[in-house]
C-alpha cells in the first residue's frame, strides 16, 4: 500500500528547554491538544482559532473596478506540535506555527547541520552561502538537476555555507531535505513512523559525516544566530569602546556605492550638521565619530540609530546604513574568536584563524619601496601624482584605463609604474570595504599583464612616455617573477602591521596571495604613513 507524503519542517529547541511551555511565546493564549498514545509520542499540539478576513489589497480593487471582485476570505492558520525525543524537545510547524516559538529557544543551524550529515554530495540541487571580503555578500545558487558542490563555484576559503538543499544518501531520511535553522523533508510515510524518523534527524545532528565527504569546511566560519549570545557580543563591543580598545575596531561601509563620485563621509548623531562642508571627513576613522559621543551616553542604541553618510562630488549627502552595520570589530571571548561585520556576529574556528595567520605571517612581505608620506587632506588621486611626481622612476597609471583583451571593460593596470618592474595600488585603510577591490584589481591586473599582449602594449606605450626608454618588450611574454605587485595601504599609524588588518581582509589578502603564487608573480604589501592635520 502506498505511504502518504508529507513535508515536514522541523526545529530543535535548546537543551535548556526542559518543558513544551517554556519554549512558547504565551502559552497560556493557545489551545491545546494531546497525542493520541498509539503513536507512541511524548507531546503536544498547540493552536490557536482563526479568523478569516479579506486581504487588504481587496478593498483598493473593489474601489478601483466596475465590478465585484470575487475573492474569498483567507486566514492564518498556524499550529506547531512539540514532541520530546531523548530529553530534547523538537517542534513540528504546520502554517506560520514558528511565531509560538521563542526566537532565543531556537537551535540555530539544527537543520543545516542535518541535511549536511545525510545529504549525497553529489546530489546537491542549492546551497545558500555568504562570501567573506570586508563586506559579506549572501548569494543563492540553483542547478536545474542534482550535482557536486563543485558545480555551484564555491570558494572553501571564504564561503559561508548558510543553508543546503539536496537528495540524502539513504531514502530512509526522505526524499528531499533543506537546512537552515530548520529542517525541511519530504518523504513518504505512515504517521506510526514519525517517532522513528524525528529520531533519526536528532541523531543526525550530532553526527561528523559532513567532514568525511567534503563539508569540513563550513566549520571555519559561522553566523552567530543566538539572540542571547549576541548581546553578550554587542555588550563586549560597547565596553571595548569605552576601554578604548580599538586595535580591533574600524569602520567599513558595507553597501555598494560608486566609489569614484564618493568626496567625503559625515556622521550623524554628533551635534555637527550634515550640510556643513567643513565636518565632512575625507577619510574614514572611527574615533572622529567616538570622540564627540558624550559620556553616559547608550553606546549600542546611539551606534544603531546614528548614521553614516558619504557626501559626493557634486555636494550631495545621503545615508548608506548605520553606524553599528558599518563596524567591523574582532574580539576574543571565551577562547573563541568573533568578528563583527555589516551587521552580523561570526565566530571564527580557531583552526582557520590561526591557519590564516600563519599563512600571512610566513609568506606576505613588507615592500622594500620607501613611498613619501601622505599629506593629511589629499585623496588617492592626490596622492598618487604625488608619488608620480617624487620620482623618475615612477610613472602615474591613476585612471588610466587599459583594455582587456575579450574583456567587457576597461580596468586600471595600477596606480603607480615602476622602472623597476612594480605595479603598484594604493588604497586608503578608512576606506576598508575597498580593500578588497585594492586585492582584486592586482591580482586581475597581473594576469592581464602575463597572458594579454594588447594589454601588455597599452602599459608599454603609457610607461616609456615617462621613461622616455624602453622598459619592457611587449611583444614577448614576460616573466612573471621580473615583476611584483605593491600594495599600498595609507594609515595614520605610525607602527601598523599587516596582522591588524580585519580578518576578513587577511582571509582575502591569503587568497590573492595564493592567486598570484599560480602564475608565479611577485606581491608584497607597504604601508604609508598619513601625516596628522597638525603637521
Amino acid at each position: 500500500m502506498a505511504k502518504n507524503k508529507y513535508n515536514l519542517t522541523i526545529f530543535l529547541l535548546k537543551d535548556t528547554v526542559d518543558s513544551f511551555s517554556k519554549g512558547l511565546k504565551n502559552p497560556k493564549e493557545l489551545q491545546s491538544s494531546d497525542l493520541k498514545a498509539q503513536f507512541g509520542l511524548e507531546g503536544q499540539i498547540y493552536y490557536c482559532s482563526s479568523k478569516a478576513k479579506p486581504p487588504r489589497w481587496k478593498a483598493c480593487l473593489e474601489e478601483l473596478s466596475i465590478t465585484n471582485i470575487d475573492i474569498d476570505d483567507n486566514s492564518s492558520n498556524k499550529a506547531i506540535m512539540l514532541i520530546k525525543i531523548k530529553s530534547r524537545i523538537l517542534a513540528v510547524v504546520f502554517g506560520y506555527g514558528r511565531s509560538f516559538l521563542k526566537e532565543e529557544y531556537i537551535e540555530r543551524n539544527f537543520g543545516l547541520k542535518v541535511a549536511l550529515n545525510l545529504i549525497d554530495p553529489k546530489k546537491m540541487r542549492s546551497i545558500n552561502a555568504a562570501t567573506i571580503e570586508d563586506m559579506v555578500v549572501t548569494t543563492q545558487r540553483q542547478a536545474s538537476y542534482s550535482t557536486t558542490q563543485e558545480e555551484f563555484g564555491l570558494n572553501i576559503t571564504n564561503d559561508i555555507m548558510k543553508g543546503v538543499t539536496g537528495e540524502p544518501y539513504d531514502s530512509v531520511y526522505g526524499k528531499q531535505i533543506s537546512g537552515k535553522d530548520s529542517l525541511v523533508v519530504a518523504l513518504f510515510m505512515e504517521l506510526e513512523e514519525l517517532k522513528e524518523k524525528l529520531l533519526l534527524y536528532l541523531k543526525a545532528f550530532d553526527q561528523k559525516r559532513y567532514r568525511d565527504i567534503g563539508f569540513a569546511w563550513v566549520d571555519n566560519v559561522g553566523e552567530v544566530r543566538d539572540s542571547v549570545l549576541k548581546e553578550t557580543l554587542d555588550f563586549e563591543l560597547v565596553d571595548a569602546i569605552k576601554n578604548n580598545r580599538l586595535d580591533h575596531l574600524h569602520i567599513a561601509p558595507p553597501e555598494t556605492t560608486d566609489w569614484e563620485r564618493v568626496t567625503g563621509f559625515c556622521f550623524s548623531g554628533i551635534k555637527k550638521k550634515i550640510d556643513d562642508h567643513d565636518n565632512y571627513l575625507l577619510n574614514l576613522d572611527i574615533r572622529d565619530y567616538l570622540d564627540e559621543i558624550k559620556p553616559g551616553t547608550n553606546l549600542l542604541q546611539k551606534i544603531k540609530r546614528n548614521k553614516l553618510y558619504v557626501v559626493t562630488a557634486d555636494g550631495v549627502q545621503f545615508p548608506i546604513c548605520n553606524i553599528y552595520n558599518a563596524l567591523v570589530f574582532q574580539i576574543e571571548f571565551e577562547d573563541k574568536t568573533y568578528i563583527l561585520c555589516s551587521g552580523n556576529w561570526y565566530q571564527i574556528d580557531k583552526s582557520f584563524f590561526e591557519t590564516v595567520r600563519k599563512y600571512i605571517d610566513e609568506n606576505i612581505k613588507i615592500s622594500d619601496i620607501e613611498l613619501p608620506k601622505c599629506p593629511a587632506q589629499y585623496d588617492e588621486a592626490e596622492y598618487n601624482l604625488l608619488v608620480a611626481e617624487s620620482s623618475v622612476n615612477y610613472c602615474l597609471m591613476d585612471k588610466v584605463m587599459v583594455s582587456v583583451e575579450g574583456g567587457p571593460k576597461k580596468i586600471e593596470a595600477c596606480d603607480i609604474f615602476t622602472k623597476d618592474k612594480q605595479f603598484i595600488h594604493v588604497k586608503n585603510k578608512g576606506q576598508s570595504s575597498q580593500l578588497s577591490h585594492l586585492l582584486s584589481q592586482g591580482k586581475v591586473s597581473a594576469q592581464c599583464f602575463i597572458s594579454d599582449r594588447l594589454f601588455r602594449k597599452q602599459v608599454y606605450d603609457h610607461a616609456i612616455k615617462k621613461f622616455n626608454e624602453q622598459v619592457f618588450d611587449f611583444e614577448v611574454k614576460p616573466e612573471p617573477n621580473d615583476y611584483e605587485v605593491v600594495y599600498a595601504i595609507i594609515e595614520k599609524k605610525e607602527d601598523f602591521k599587516i596582522s591588524k588588518l580585519p580578518f576578513f581582509t587577511l582571509v582575502n589578502l591569503m587568497i590573492t596571495a595564493q592567486e598570484l603564487d599560480r602564475i608565479r608573480m611577485k606581491y608584497s604589501v607597504c604601508f604609508v604613513k598619513r601625516e596628522s592635520i597638525e603637521n
